[in-house]
């Protein structure tokens, strides 16, 4: 996360422009007030990006959440199937002690003990696939995604930037031209034909 103290920074050279900025039209000072638009406008490129580090580390942070919460999730649907699986293999035992021919309850079982060991089976499989997700894993993989989000912002700052220096400097410009005489009478001529 951006630390305090750069955000506190990025919001006072934010309001460091403004102050110059305000000061510069007060006295008419083009400079001072382009100084003080570039210093607002470099300070919300910092803050931007300190909210998009903000918010890509929240998302890496629920992503690690989100994988431990999964991994809870399957080990506890391993634990249901070899417990349905123990009742299954019981259940069948009960019923084949009820029969009076020998070969039929060895047959069932037989299909008891392999309907529990598939079960079981299922359930050790489930339990190590489990155990194979690393939370930590998932979690840094999330995070590798956070460099790359502040570098998009940062670009996208500095291009902002670079266009709010321009009109800035097409702004302060513009009172410099002075126009040619054929001009003048060109624009007033366009001003009285529309004027009322």
């Amino acid at each position: 996360m951006a630390d305090f103290i750069d955000k506190a920074q990025h919001k006072a050279e934010e309001l460091a422009g403004t102050a110059k900025e305000k000061a510069g039209e007060a006295t008419g000072d083009d400079s001072l007030r382009a100084e003080g638009a570039k210093d607002q406008a470099k300070a919300n490129t910092h803050q931007a990006a300190d909210k998009v580090s903000d918010a890509a580390e929240s998302v890496a942070d629920s992503a690690a959440g989100a994988a431990k919460e999964a991994k809870h999730a399957a080990s506890d649907v391993a634990d249901k199937a070899a417990d349905v699986a123990e009742d299954v293999k019981d259940t069948v035992k009960n019923k084949v002690g009820n029969v009076d021919a020998d070969d039929v309850k060895e047959k069932a079982s037989q299909v008891a003990d392999k309907a529990a060991d598939k079960a079981s089976a299922v359930a050790d499989d489930v339990k190590n696939k489990v155990r194979n997700i690393d939370s930590e894993d998932v979690a840094e993989a999330a995070k590798v995604g956070t460099p790359v989000i502040a570098a998009i912002a940062a670009v996208a700052g500095a291009v902002a930037f670079v266009l709010i220096r321009r009109r800035n400097r097409r702004n302060s410009a513009a009172h410099l031209f002075v126009p040619s005489k054929r001009t003048t009478r060109k624009l007033a001529k366009k001003a009285r034909k529309h004027s009322f």
